[in-house]
């Protein structure tokens, strides 16, 4: 299409309206305010949506025009000299509409469905997750006692009581604002607390209460390990922006499914013994947390009840921090 011809009818202020019958059926009708309508006539509906490859706005500014004496009916007509629409054919257009991507370059239109990337609010994000906590192990308190008058039978290594946890958590958001959001932590945990003794003395189940007997030898390791389900309960304050993501504190419960005592010789030897150890059955306690923002948390875990049963071990609490990957 070598030459393109417009013809724009134009209604200003007080000159009437061009009926519709006036108009071709293959044309298109602009409608501006209650007064104005814009026509572009085409000879039929094929040469109509070649105006897609034209760049109609850069025309209608560029070309002159002329306005004709007004017709017996009393409208105005501004008509469009003839003009090369060559300089105003675009290699191509596209039209996003109603979820389609309409492309049309040359005499060919293509239409394609545009898929929209939903994300979701700040305050859905890490709702669901599967956590592993590492950390250590330690008393909160010690106290000594007739039956238990050394604690050096029992202390523990430092670096040797190793705690480990997974934890399968959902955090549903209770109230959201602009830059914060309360959300509550519930979930399912699975973790083992690794007391690592400090010496030569194994922990037995005896008729009364547990035991630290000298084993006989040197011992490369001597633990004792507990194994807990719990359910923890934290309220916590998501932050939108900044360095940290979350602070929370909260509390648990947790029921005994195992314990066992490992040593290993300093020749190798290694040995388990699965029992009660006159445990508590149930623990419970605090918790608090903080996480940064795309990095580890840090947690920290009270025991509000003593790890042995009254009178049946030493009087002692664990306490167990360290990092959590999500």
């Amino acid at each position: 299409m070598k030459r393109i011809v417009f013809a724009l009818l134009a209604v200003l202020g007080t000159f009437g309206i061009a009926s519709a019958k006036e108009v071709q059926k293959d044309s298109i009708i602009v409608v501006m305010g209650d007064n104005s309508r814009i026509i572009i006539y085409g000879e039929n509906k094929e040469e109509l949506k070649k105006l897609l490859h034209y760049d109609v706005n850069k025309l209608l500014k560029d070309v002159g025009a002329k306005i004709d004496a007004a017709d017996s009916n009393g409208t105005t007509r501004i008509v469009l000299d003839e003009i090369n629409g060559e300089q105003y054919l675009m290699n191509e257009t596209v039209i996003e509409r109603n979820g389609y991507k309409i492309t049309a370059k040359g005499d060919t239109i293509r239409y394609t469905k545009r898929t929209v990337k939903k994300t979701r609010p700040w305050w859905q994000n890490d709702q669901d997750n599967f956590v592993i906590s590492i950390g250590l192990n330690a008393y909160g308190s010690k106290e000594n006692t007739a039956a238990y008058p050394n604690p050096d039978d029992y202390d523990l290594r430092p670096l040797g009581s190793r705690y480990f946890a997974l934890g399968f958590y959902r955090n549903p958001t209770l109230v959201k604002g602009q830059d914060a959001a309360l959300r509550v932590r519930l979930g399912l945990e699975f973790s083992w607390y690794n007391f690592m003794f400090d010496g030569d003395k194994v922990a037995y189940k005896g008729e009364e209460r547990v035991e630290f007997r000298e084993f006989g030898q040197p011992l490369r390791k001597n633990k004792l390990t507990v194994c807990y389900i719990t359910v923890p309960v934290m309220p916590s304050i998501a932050i939108r922006k900044g360095v940290i993501s979350h602070i929370g504190a909260g509390g648990y419960v947790g029921y005994r499914l195992d314990s066992y005592t490992k040593t290993k010789t300093e020749n190798g030897k290694k040995d388990h013994n699965h029992g009660g150890y006159w445990l508590n059955d149930f623990r419970y306690g605090l918790m608090a947390e903080i996480g940064f923002r795309n990095s580890v948390d840090l947690f920290f875990q009270y025991d509000l009840n003593e790890l042995y049963q009254v009178a049946r071990g030493p009087q002692v609490q664990a306490v167990s921090f360290g990092v959590r990957l999500n």
